[in-house]
């Protein structure tokens, strides 16, 4: 299969709703989509930096299009050839040495060859990767309301879980931690609740966190910064609440780190973070080999970056609901179809590529900007 060039695409995305957690409000979800195009056909990815990230992970303005364009021409400049290289192959070479940035481009480059060569050959993403499940578990993100009010945070909780969320992730902040799991839990006695800090707490907060076990919480994820293994490690020692980690584990190779410092005993793993569905699916067998449970989170994707996740959450290493609503949700626009959801339970597809399909008219009104990098030679 020959690679004739990549077109970059900048759609001005933005959530239906303002969505906050710990420190910051998530609101524009203007998005880089890269178009692998071959003599075969053509394979669409995604590219998760956003205007409005956090540590670690990569802003929109740091990535495009400097580590857009310089991760691509290495992509096209490989062997010179201009033979499309296989996806199992392709994010191993480009991500030796590869920083937050540019493994986030990786990730959406590997999703474009993947769906191009899929389609090709007529596999879906589910069968390719070895999907042990039909359908997967999707969870819902619950946001710190307004003005902190219980109200509209048991509104939006018993919402999702209407309408069949298998477990409600909460986001909580210094000041907003045992009100609003304490409201939660006496409102839904059995809801799977999982406590989501977004690093925002000190260490020194340790023994407040630790009185949170009252609330049979799945998981406490990220308490503290995500650069301190051992303040984790301690709090999870002292603690039934299983931690875990979410921005701390931006690469597979600090996957490794955290699972040697037994960091954690749950892990939020996110394809367009660590590099893509290679690398997810290396660092999701090592948790399963220490013991660790697994959950594919998500960074507000559209239906194209959502079904690659569904997917990738349907192999064996990952035991725990995810982060895969569908987006039209809460996008106000989404370019690209999504999988069936029905009572929490999103079905996997079995059509050739990646289960999501362009939405053209959608795509172009949300189009800020494109451009094409053609093979050299």
């Amino acid at each position: 299969m020959r690679v004739d060039g990549v077109e970059v695409v900048v759609a001005e995305l933005e959530l239906r709703r303002p969505v906050r957690s710990a420190g910051l409000v998530h609101s524009d979800k203007t998005t880089v989509f890269l178009r692998v195009v071959t003599d075969r056909g053509s394979g669409w990815g995604e590219c998760a930096a956003s205007a409005d990230a956090r540590d670690p992970d990569p802003t929109l303005d740091e990535v495009e299009p400097l580590l857009v364009d310089r991760v691509l021409r290495r992509f096209l400049a490989r062997g010179g050839s201009g033979t499309l290289p296989a996806p199992s192959t392709l994010a191993r070479d480009l991500l030796e040495g590869a920083s937050a940035g540019e493994r986030a481009v990786v990730a959406a480059l590997e999703m474009a060859v993947f769906d191009v060569v899929l389609r090709a050959e007529g596999f879906s993403l589910a069968a390719a990767l070895g999907a042990v499940r039909r359908e997967v578990e999707s969870g819902a993100l619950v946001g710190i309301p307004d003005e902190r009010e219980t109200g509209p945070l048991l509104e939006a909780a018993e919402a999702a879980v209407g309408a069949g969320a298998r477990r409600l992730r909460v986001k909580i902040e210094p000041g907003w931690d045992h009100r609003p799991l304490g409201a939660l839990r006496a409102a839904l006695p059995e809801a799977v609740l999982l406590a989501d800090a977004n690093g925002a707490f000190a260490p020194a907060a340790a023994p407040g966190l630790r009185s949170l076990d009252d609330y049979g919480l799945a998981c406490l994820e990220q308490p503290f910064g995500p650069h301190d293994l051992a303040a984790h490690r301690a709090l999870g020692d002292a603690m039934d609440t299983p931690i875990g980690l979410d921005e701390s584990l931006w690469s597979t190779a600090r996957v490794h780190e955290a699972l040697a410092a037994e960091a954690c005993r749950v892990a939020c793993l996110k394809p367009g973070r660590l590099g893509g569905i290679a690398a997810t699916l290396e660092a999701a067998e090592a948790c399963a080999r220490a013991g660790v449970a697994c959950f594919v989170g998500g960074f507000f994707e559209s239906g194209l970056g959502r079904a690659v996740n569904a997917a990738v959450a349907g192999t064996a290493p990952f035991v725990l609901p995810g982060d895969l609503g569908d987006p039209d949700g809460y996008l106000s626009a989404n370019p690209f179809s999504y999988l069936p959801v029905e009572a929490g339970m999103v079905a996997l597809s079995d059509a050739p590529g990646l289960g999501a399909e362009v939405r053209p008219e959608v795509l172009r009104s949300e189009t800020r900007q494109t451009r094409w990098l053609p093979r050299a030679g």
